[in-house]
Parts: structure tokens; C-alpha cells; sequence
């Protein structure tokens, strides 16, 4: 593991703090309390929600961090690993972030074109991150903005073939099946990385946690910024983590919405590619997304190689009726029941 850490990385210590008990605590510059004891910086390892996800996920304290959402861990990944100059691939098309955090830290990107925006030949894949050299490898699985998955055996030969670390983001995994988080001690190069936005639905409080080996974990910890996640987003993810059955409610239910409404687009002859998220990518027109704007409805509209394309979230069944009754009478067809 040590060969892919930054060299600007391996002498530097994590932050500590000292979380000795106290009778008076006057060590870290803080205020007088006026608001239910916030004038105390949060809990810097988050020990509690820690030790929740660790029952949850069955993988060790050690094994795991939370952070302001997946995006932080993201970069906390590449100020770990990426050198300047050096290579992070992924899909294409896929999060735009991964592009954006790769040229901030001043890191080359690069994007394998999909075949039909939903498949990727693994083994063509294999060969390129190789001819690429790439450092990192970053995978929204399932993928977004497509929806689309790549199997748990396929997910493997990247790992066996590839020399990089290999990164896979499982924001929608709730939504489908075929986590690799249990591989996380099989092999030493992998990083999985969840977030609270998507099926626990509390994207508010921008929280997230990543999962891997012991080192791996040491060494993100040497750049992670001291006390990064708040207190009252450590609380509300306990809360979260503790009504499973609502959240699991709500994942069946989406699930339900989702197969529908896929079905309603492709009858309406939109293309919808399958999706294994809370999502469905379809073709609409170029000004289906203002129609549907003028009746207060916001879907994402894609631009440059998507163009031409939507994405529209699976919501309650209400919404979800009611935006596939405004598309079908755009597009002048009786909307399927």
C-alpha cells in the first residue's frame, strides 16, 4: 500500500486530539456555552457514529471514515494518492466531480467511453487504465448519471488487473445489490465510498463514510482536517442509522416507482437505459425540459455527449404520476396507467 501514497504524505502525522475526561476544559480555544454545549468542537474520530456503521457494515472501527459527504472523501482520496501529472480514469460518462477533483489537484483525467452509455467491455477496460498508468480508478457503481452496474465479478478483475487504487462509489448501492464492501481486506488496493444523501435521504447534513483496509485508512487520516464532520450531522446519522426500517421502507417503495415509470418511458418510446439506482436516464427533446419547468417540475438536462438526454429521480408516487402524465401529454400519447 505504501508504494501508491504520496511522498509528501508518508511523514506526515494525523491531527490529535486529546480526549482526555475533564472537569474544565479550557485546551482548544473555544467559547462560552449559550446553545446546548455546541461551543465544543465535535468529536474529531466520531466514535459513536463509527461504531454504529461498524455493527451496520460488519467491518472494523479502524476500516472506516466519515466526511462531509462523499465528495470530501473523494479528495481526501487524492490528497492522499495522486501525485501531480498522474492519472485518474473512470467511465464515461459518469459524476462530473471526479474530473473536477482530478484538475484541481493538478492530476490528468480520463473518461473510458461506454458502449451505448450503459455498458463497459471489462477487459478493454482493464487494458486501459494499464495504458493509461492511471494511479487511480474511480467507479460510480451503480453508475451516474446512467443508472447502469457492473457486476461484483467484473469489479474483481479490475482489482486483480489493475495497479492503481481502485475506487468504487457506492452512493446508490442501496438501490441494487453486489457491494463490495466486503472485499475491503482482500484486496489491499480498494476504497468504497457510501453517502446519507440517496437512500437514507438525509442529504442536509452532507454526510458520508469510506471503507477499507487498515492502512489505507492510517494514511487518509494523515490529510483529513481536524474535527470535519459536525456534531449535529453526527447525531441526525445515528438517528438515521437507527430508523433502518423507514429507510428500508422507502428503498422498497422507490424500487416499486422506479420499475413503473421505466416502463412508462419506454412505452412513451423514450430509450430509458435500466437503472440500478433511485434514478432513470431517458432521450427527451430539447424542450421537454422547459414544459416541464412551466409546470414547476425540475428533472436534470444534460448537455455536450448527452445531449438530448434526462434524468429524473424517482420521488413519491404522486410526483412520479405526475411527471410521467405532463411528458406523456407532451409528447401527445395517453399516459400508461
Amino acid at each position: 500500500m505504501k508504494k501508491y501514497v504520496r511522498k509528501a504524505v508518508l511523514d506526515l502525522k494525523a491531527y490529535e486530539v486529546n480526549d482526555a475526561g475533564y472537569s474544565i476544559k479550557l485546551d482548544a480555544n473555544e467559547g462560552i456555552d449559550w446553545y446546548d454545549g455546541l461551543n465544543r468542537y465535535p468529536d474529531n474520530q466520531a466514535v459513536k457514529l463509527v461504531k454504529a456503521l461498524s455493527d451496520v457494515t460488519e467491518k472494523k472501527e479502524s476500516e472506516l471514515i466519515v466526511g462531509n459527504g462523499s465528495s470530501e472523501l473523494i479528495e481526501l482520496i487524492l490528497k492522499t494518492f495522486l501525485e501531480p501529472q498522474e492519472y485518474v480514469v473512470s467511465i464515461d460518462p459518469t459524476f462530473s466531480m471526479y474530473k473536477i477533483f482530478t484538475t484541481i489537484y493538478n492530476g490528468k483525467y480520463e473518461g473510458y467511453k461506454l458502449v451505448d452509455n450503459q455498458y463497459c467491455d471489462i477487459e478493454d477496460f482493464i487494458e486501459f487504465i494499464s495504458k493509461m498508468k492511471a494511479k487511480i480508478v474511480i467507479l460510480s457503481n451503480p453508475n451516474n448519471p446512467t443508472g447502469s452496474f457492473i457486476e461484483k465479478e467484473s469489479i474483481e478483475k479490475i482489482l486483480k488487473g489493475s495497479d492503481a487504487i481502485v475506487v468504487i462509489d457506492e452512493a446508490y448501492i442501496e438501490f441494487s445489490s453486489g457491494s463490495v464492501i466486503d472485499l475491503i481486506n482482500e484486496y489491499e488496493n480498494l476504497i468504497v465510498l457510501r453517502t446519507f444523501s440517496k437512500a437514507y435521504a438525509v442529504a442536509g447534513i452532507r454526510l458520508g463514510y469510506l471503507a477499507a483496509n487498515e492502512s489505507i485508512v492510517k494514511y487518509i487520516k494523515r490529510v483529513k482536517s481536524p474535527y470535519n464532520l459536525n456534531a449535529i450531522s453526527q447525531e441526525i446519522g445515528l438517528k438515521a442509522l437507527d430508523s433502518i426500517d423507514v429507510v428500508n421502507k422507502n428503498i422498497e417503495l422507490i424500487k416499486e416507482e422506479r420499475e413503473k415509470v421505466w416502463k412508462s418511458l419506454y412505452k412513451l418510446g423514450l430509450n430509458p437505459i435500466p437503472s440500478y439506482a433511485n434514478f432513470i436516464l431517458f432521450q427527451g427533446d430539447d424542450k421537454l425540459n422547459d414544459y416541464l419547468k412551466s409546470f414547476g417540475i425540475l428533472v436534470r438536462e444534460f448537455g455536450g455527449d448527452l445531449k438530448g438526454y434526462i434524468r429524473v429521480t424517482i420521488g413519491t408516487r404522486e410526483e412520479n404520476d405526475k411527471v410521467i402524465e405532463k411528458i406523456g401529454r407532451y409528447y401527445n400519447e395517453k399516459c400508461p396507467n
